[in-house]
């Protein structure tokens, strides 16, 4: 699911949210203009988080900004007739940002990221069987003091996933490891691991260090423990990042291209030394020991750590955004997940 990147190990969620084009327009519909200004009016800074004050608009969808305070969010919402979600997923109180933001009076926080921007995750319900979900980044290093970052509405069905009846869908897809990635650059690796009782770890594998998102039973879609409100879904041997509401997360790879990847089982087989190529192009992928590095007709660039490649099979490579194969020799084709496919 808490970048899709070079961006997300360094500086958006643990999932990129940030260097994706997620529109907030499309999964809350502001109210008019008096509305939010009603709501600016009537909030107060100073108000006590315990003591919420009621509206008498249930189900009123909320007129939430990006770089609003959250204080002044949550009042709004509250004033709106959203009620902090106390059921569903209960606060993750062994990270000391959420057990400070839950001891403050925040009991809707479900959990926060401790990498990237640092997003927490805080939810409401309403009358009308809505869930709304609002990641909110730290300002100023004050952990208290957050400002919205994203937000989403979805329908509820039932909020307590423990109460869910079994199903196909819940049960894994797979067991061991996958790997994925929905911006296909380097550093912005991801990879999913299910064991057989069910036990599921997602991680970020940055350039320099990896990170948990979500380590818990599997379900389908994977409610990310990130902060940022993030699903992953798995579907016919893909997976695709999603938003609270159900919709594909869309820009990871350019404007209106939907946030999905292959899922690649990882091989036991060790990357070969030797020259692979695409095909149907000049450039190549040099691997010489612990190393590689690309090449095309203005020569050979610089030399790169063999770990930043994923063996698929044996002369088959994945670099995190193209396959690259050792094809037989003299064979015109070009390389695939599956290996060389000769053209014909």
């Amino acid at each position: 699911m808490t970048s899709l990147v070079g961006a997300i190990a360094s500086g958006c969620t643990s999932f990129a949210t940030s260097s994706v084009q997620q529109d907030n327009s499309v999964n809350i519909h502001a109210p008019g203009q008096a509305v939010a200004d009603q709501g600016e009016k009537n909030s107060s800074t100073a108000a006590n988080p315990n003591q919420p004050k009621n509206s008498a608009n249930p189900g009123e969808k909320p007129a939430l900004k990006e770089g609003m305070p959250y204080q002044k969010a949550r009042e709004l919402v509250i004033q709106q007739g959203w009620q902090p979600n106390l059921q569903g997923d209960a606060p993750n109180l062994r990270d000391n940002s959420v057990k400070e933001l839950f001891d403050f009076g925040y009991k809707e926080v479900k959990d926060c990221s401790g990498t990237g921007v640092g997003a927490c995750l805080f939810e409401f319900t309403n009358p009308d069987g809505e869930l709304l979900s609002i990641s909110a980044t730290i300002a100023d290093h004050n952990n208290i003091e957050r400002v919205v970052w994203r937000w989403s509405i979805e329908k509820q069905t039932n909020i307590s996933q423990q109460t869910l009846p079994s199903s196909a869908q819940d049960k894994p897809p797979f067991i061991g490891t996958r790997l994925f990635n929905f911006l296909g650059g380097s550093g912005t690796g991801q990879s999913i691991e299910i064991a057989p009782d069910g036990t599921t770890i997602v991680k970020l594998n940055g350039t320099f260090e990896s990170s948990v998102q979500y380590q818990g039973k599997f379900s389908n879609p994977i409610i990310l423990q990130d902060g940022s409100g993030l699903r992953l879904l798995l579907k016919d041997g893909k997976i695709y990042s999603l938003l609270a509401n159900g919709q594909i997360v869309k820009g990871c790879r350019g404007e209106e291209k939907l946030c999905e990847s292959s899922l690649l089982e990882v091989s036991s087989t060790p990357i070969q030394n030797g020259f692979y190529i695409l095909g149907g192009t000049d450039q190549g992928l040099e691997v010489r020991g612990e190393q590689y590095r690309y090449y095309d007709e203005e020569g050979n660039k610089e030399w790169n750590q063999i770990s930043e490649l994923t063996s698929i099979k044996e002369g088959v490579v994945f670099d995190g955004q193209n396959y690259w194969c050792i094809p037989p020799r003299q064979e015109v084709g070009v390389c695939s997940e599956n290996g060389w496919i000769p053209s014909r």
